[in-house]
């Protein structure tokens, strides 16, 4: 199940979302251009750059 907290997704909720291994997750997000929040060492996603992630054509 996936839960949404405040807003955001962790990176294992936005991993299961797109339907990809968090390695490969981490692949896609690497790049600046993504929009990623960090918060106690920890990165979320807001809805919005997932549905930017979903829509990327590289998976």
């Amino acid at each position: 199940m996936i839960v949404k907290t405040e807003g955001l997704y962790s990176f294992q909720q936005a991993a299961e979302i797109l339907g990809v291994s968090t390695q490969r997750l981490f692949e896609l997000t690497v790049s600046p251009y993504v929009e990623k929040v960090h918060i106690e060492n920890r990165t979320y996603f807001t809805k919005e750059s997932i549905r930017k992630l979903v829509l990327r054509s590289d998976f």
